[in-house]
């Protein structure tokens, strides 16, 4: 059994992970972009789980992950629900340059 399936529209990106993939193999399908936040939370769990003596934080990090993942995989798609997500809440679509990273701290 593997932990991933093939991603054809992802062109450079490894294939997408499927639930209780490494957390190697979830920060390899991540976009670039994401790895910097992907290693501070892991490592944050990774110190939880030292001081409880439990894996619990590292497999939800994972899991949180490796949805983020799947969720990003069509970045066009995903900035185009964010907005709309952005616009429903506030009721204004957010600035067409707007990164959507920005966007998303606005959820």
């Amino acid at each position: 059994m593997t932990s991933a399936v093939p991603d054809t529209m992802a062109g450079e990106l490894p294939p997408l992970p499927l639930v209780g993939a490494s957390p190697r193999v979830v920060r390899a399908a991540l976009h670039p972009e994401h790895h910097e936040a992907f290693d501070r939370a892991f490592r944050a769990a990774l110190d939880e789980a030292g001081r409880e003596l439990d894996l619990q934080p590292v497999h939800e990090v994972s899991e949180h992950w490796r949805r983020r993942a799947w969720i990003t995989r069509d970045r066009e798609q995903h900035r185009r629900i964010v907005r709309e997500a952005v616009e429903e809440l506030t009721g204004n679509a957010p600035p067409d340059s707007e990164a959507t990273q920005a966007s998303e701290a606005r959820l």
